[in-house]
């Protein structure tokens, strides 16, 4: 638990350099600390309110065939951007490219864990 816990955070680390360095509108401050309080927010909110916003959307994700956790995802961005002030996203098309690559390095390591049985 604590490993995947971990595994997650340093995925959501590179997963927020990358979009940095990709995306022209993602402007992270560059600073340890700041990645390490970046990534632990992604890890927290991917770990505790994800799961109960999908709880509470079921219908609405089963209804739109999973579509909707696109903006699921995208909340949980805005989320972690609008909660700390060393990552600014400035419109939607960063914000869909920044979701993007943050949920490709999260299921990169879902993929491994399970595979693994971490």
């Amino acid at each position: 638990m604590i490993t995947r816990f971990l595994l997650y955070m340093i995925a959501n680390a590179l997963a927020i350099l990358t979009a940095e360095w990709l995306v022209p509108n993602v402007i992270f401050d560059y600073n340890f600390l700041n990645l390490m309080k970046v990534a632990v927010a992604l890890a927290i909110v991917n770990a505790i309110i994800k799961p109960v916003i999908k709880l509470m959307a079921g219908p609405l994700i089963l209804l739109t065939l999973g579509l909707f956790t696109i903006i699921i995802n995208l909340g949980i961005v805005w989320l972690v951007d609008y909660a700390l002030p060393e990552i600014t996203i400035a419109g939607l098309n960063a914000y869909l490219w920044a979701m993007i690559i943050v949920s490709a390095f999260n299921f990169i390591v879902s993929i491994a864990t399970h595979k693994k049985g971490l």
